[in-house]
C-alpha cells in the first residue's frame, strides 16, 4: 500500500508532466496520474516474476546436469534445497499470483543469459551455500532466506532495472519502491494466514470520519490544483519581493501550488502535516535552497489566506 507521501510525489510529478508538456485535457493528464500509480502493480508482480523464474533457472541448471555425457554422484543426487524452497513453491502455486503474472504475459527467454549469470553470483553467496547445506526445514527460516535473496539479487538488479525502464519511462525509479514493497510483503508470508497471500491494494480505501480513500485524494489534489494554477501565481508573486524569480526552479512553485491545494481544498488535513510534506517533497526534487525557498513563501501565503478565513479546517488541532 502506498503511503501518502508517494501519493503526493506521484501527483507532483503528474502536474509536472502536464504543465511542462503544455496539456490542456485535464481528464487526460488525470488518467496518466491514475495509471502511473496502476502500472507499479504491474511492476510488482512482475518482480516477483522475476524471482520465480531465478528458482526455474536453477531447477533447469539441474536438468541440463542430469543429462550430461557422464553425470557426477552430485548430478544424479542434486541439493534440491533451493528449487523446493517452500515459500517459492507457495509463490509458484498462489492464483492470485500467477494470474497476475499470467496478466502481464511475461516471457524471460531474452534475459536467460543475465539469470543464469544472477544465478552464479548467487550460488556463490555464503548465505545460499549455508541453506543448501542447512538441515532446518521450517518455514519461517526458508522464508528468511528467500526475502535476502530478493532484496540482494532481484529487487535492485541494474539489468533487471533497464529492462523495466525500457518498457515504461518511470519503472527504472518506481523498482527501487516496489521492490522494497515486495520484500516486505515476503517477510510477512504465511500460507497458513491467507490475507497474508494476497498483495494489498496500492490506494487504500476510506476509513470514514471524512477521510478520502486515496484515489480520491490523489485525483482532487491534481484536478485542484490545475485548475486553480493561474490564481496560486497571482498569490505566489505578491510575496516574492525578496527572492531571485530567475534562480526560483519551476518544481518548486509546482511544490507550494500543490501544498497550497491541500492546505485549501482538504478540511481534515493538519496544516502543519501539509507543510512539512511539501517541505520534504522541496528536498527531494528541488535544490539546496528548495526548502526554505517553499518554507518562507507558504508560511507568509498561510497567514494572509488565514486572515482572510480563507483556510477552513474541521475538527481540533488543523489549524
Amino acid at each position: 500500500m502506498l503511503s501518502r507521501h508517494i501519493i503526493r510525489s506521484k501527483t507532483l510529478q503528474a502536474v509536472y508532466s502536464y504543465v511542462v508538456g503544455g496539456n490542456t485535457d485535464i481528464e487526460k493528464g488525470r488518467r496518466a496520474l491514475v495509471d502511473s500509480v496502476e502500472d507499479m502493480r504491474d511492476l510488482i508482480f512482475i518482480q516477483i516474476s522475476a524471482l520465480l523464474e531465478l528458482r526455474d533457472i536453477a531447477e533447469r541448471k539441474i536438468e541440463e546436469n542430469r543429462h550430461k555425457h557422464v553425470p557426477t554422484d552430485e548430478d544424479i543426487n542434486p541439493n534440491l534445497n533451493f528449487i523446493e524452497n517452500p515459500l517459492l513453491l507457495h509463490l509458484r502455486d498462489n492464483t492470485h499470483v500467477q494470474n497476475a503474472i499470467n496478466g502481464l504475459r511475461m516471457n524471460w527467454a531474452d534475459m536467460n543469459d543475465i539469470f543464469r549469470k544472477i544465478y552464479k553470483e548467487v550460488q556463490e553467496w555464503s548465505e545460499y551455500q549455508n541453506h543448501m547445506n542447512s538441515t532446518e526445514q521450517d518455514f519461517a527460516s526458508q522464508r528468511q532466506f528467500v526475502v535476502k535473496l530478493f532484496k540482494k539479487f532481484i529487487a535492485f538488479d541494474s539489468n533487471l532495472r533497464a529492462l523495466y525502464e525500457e518498457k515504461n519511462l518511470h519503472w527504472g525509479d518506481d523498482s527501487v519502491l516496489t521492490g522494497l514493497m515486495v520484500h516486505a510483503w515476503l517477510k510477512c508470508y504465511d500460507p497458513e494466514k491467507p490475507e497474508t497471500t494476497e498483495f494489498a491494494p496500492l490506494l487504500k480505501p476510506s476509513e470514514g470520519m471524512g477521510d478520502d480513500d486515496d484515489k480520491t485524494f490523489m485525483v482532487k489534489l491534481f484536478d485542484k490544483t490545475v485548475q486553480n494554477f493561474g490564481k496560486y501565481d497571482d498569490l505566489i508573486e505578491k510575496h516574492l519581493k525578496n527572492w531571485d524569480i530567475e534562480r526560483i526552479i519551476v518544481l518548486d512553485m509546482l511544490v507550494i501550488k500543490l501544498a497550497l491545494t491541500e492546505i485549501t481544498q482538504f478540511e481534515n488535513i493538519p496544516i502543519k502535516a501539509s507543510m512539512n510534506e511539501y517541505i520534504d517533497l522541496s528536498k527531494e526534487f528541488g535544490t539546496p535552497k528548495s526548502s526554505g525557498f517553499v518554507n518562507g513563501i507558504l508560511d507568509k501565503i498561510i497567514q494572509e489566506l488565514k486572515a482572510d478565513g480563507q483556510i477552513v479546517k474541521n475538527g481540533r488541532g488543523l489549524a
